[in-house]
């Protein structure tokens, strides 16, 4: 997914919501019953990543990046 410049691939086991008004993104378990983390833009269109639990960054290189789980 291509998102403000970034390109973000979430692993397929993951679900997401984006919520364009507020800059946000929210990475999910695929039955919706767990958030794995929420990520948003700030005024600079810097990532920042609010992780909760069992997920995996991956930086891609200049604006891209990899959310995987450790399931």
């Amino acid at each position: 997914m291509k998102i403000n410049e970034w390109t973000i691939d979430i692993s397929e086991n993951l679900k997401t919501y984006w919520d364009k008004d507020n800059k946000r993104l929210a990475v999910l378990t695929k039955d919706d019953d767990e958030i794995h983390l929420t990520l948003e833009f700030d005024e600079e269109n810097n990532v920042v990543i609010h992780p909760r639990w069992n997920v995996n960054f991956i930086l891609n290189g200049e604006k891209s990046i990899k959310i995987t789980t450790n399931s």
